[in-house]
């Protein structure tokens, strides 16, 4: 063997092992590059995972702000319901107040009309009963002195006929204006005079309701009962 074959021999021996060493290098660098396609597959996919979760998240988070907001809308028009409602409460309560003072101022003026009808029919059942024993007195003072005129002709202040005419206007007094045969015993409260229970309860009957002597209309209620 000649120098140059083995020349040959050890170039071809170097360059074996160059190519070598460039074939495993290639082979560690496609081995690297295919671990960061999968890395970056994986990423890719991490990421696309990532993006729908936040998606989704995204999602429920307006649906929740969404019912929030319905929620605080349906708070607000409950809240102007009620503050309506209490409005009109209020002002019923005071329109409620005012009916009650009118109610009150009415109820005392009626106990005030009452009891200064009562008053009144008390001094007028007072007068009648004043005017009835005056006419009983009268009448008694007639009997008396027509036995006196009769037995030993006696004398008095007054005389026959004109004692008479007292009892007489007396017993007027004391009957109905209307029948002028029947005693008083009804009173209209309103004007105060005075009928006898028949001629009142034939005016009701006929729906008549007007005083005999002034005019002044009255009611049922107006009409109460004396006794002389």
């Amino acid at each position: 063997m000649n120098a140059k074959s083995l020349s040959t021999i050890l170039h071809l021996k170097s360059v074996t092992e160059k190519l070598s060493q460039e074939r495993e290098l290639m082979e560690l660098q496609a081995k690297s590059a295919g671990q960061v396609n999968v890395a970056a597959r994986l990423a890719a996919n991490a990421k696309e995972r990532v993006s729908d979760e936040a998606i989704a998240q995204r999602i429920a988070f307006e649906e929740q702000i969404t019912a929030l907001e319905q929620a605080c809308e349906k708070l607000r028009l409950d809240n102007e319901k009620a503050v309506g409602s209490l409005a009109q409460k209020k002002a019923e309560m005071s329109d409620l107040e005012k009916d009650a003072a009118s109610a009150k101022a009415r109820c005392d003026e009626l106990v005030a009309g009452s009891t200064k009808q009562q008053e009144e029919k008390r001094k007028i059942l007072e007068s009648l009963a004043v005017a009835q024993r005056e006419a009983g007195d009268s009448a008694k003072q007639i009997v008396k002195m027509r036995s006196k005129s009769g037995s030993a002709g006696g004398h008095s202040d007054f005389t026959t006929e004109q004692l008479e005419t007292q009892v007489s206007v007396l017993k007027h007094r004391l009957s109905c204006p209307v029948c002028n045969h029947r005693d008083k015993s009804c009173i209209v409260l309103r004007c105060r005079h005075m009928f006898c229970k028949h001629c009142i309860d034939e005016l009701i009957k006929n729906r008549n309701r007007k005083c005999p002597s002034c005019g002044q209309r009255f009611d049922t209620k107006d009409v109460e009962d004396i006794w002389l």
